[in-house]
């Protein structure tokens, strides 16, 4: 077993479901998403965590078929991140 494996994710009635596969790639995991707005989640040693900047660019890629941009804005000593699809 992997540490770190993808799972397609989606709501429903407040409840987070998901599908029961262990996926080893994001890309993978994304063609499990069949709702509206579903998500890859990944788990790492069976704990859920937010994907890294590097999957969620493997995410919107898979997704949409474009590779995403970050950039860095600094306004008033407040940090923005702008994330271009």
């Amino acid at each position: 077993m992997r540490s770190t494996f993808y799972f397609a994710a989606w709501t429903d009635s407040g409840c987070l479901l998901g599908c029961d596969h262990e996926h080893p790639t994001v890309a993978s995991a994304v063609a499990c998403i069949t709702f509206a707005g579903g998500y890859v989640i990944a788990a790492e040693k069976k704990i859920l965590r937010a994907l890294s900047d590097a999957e969620e660019q493997e995410f919107q890629h898979a997704m949409h078929g474009t590779k995403a941009k970050a950039r860095q804005l600094s306004v008033d000593g407040k940090s923005t991140i702008l994330l271009t699809i």
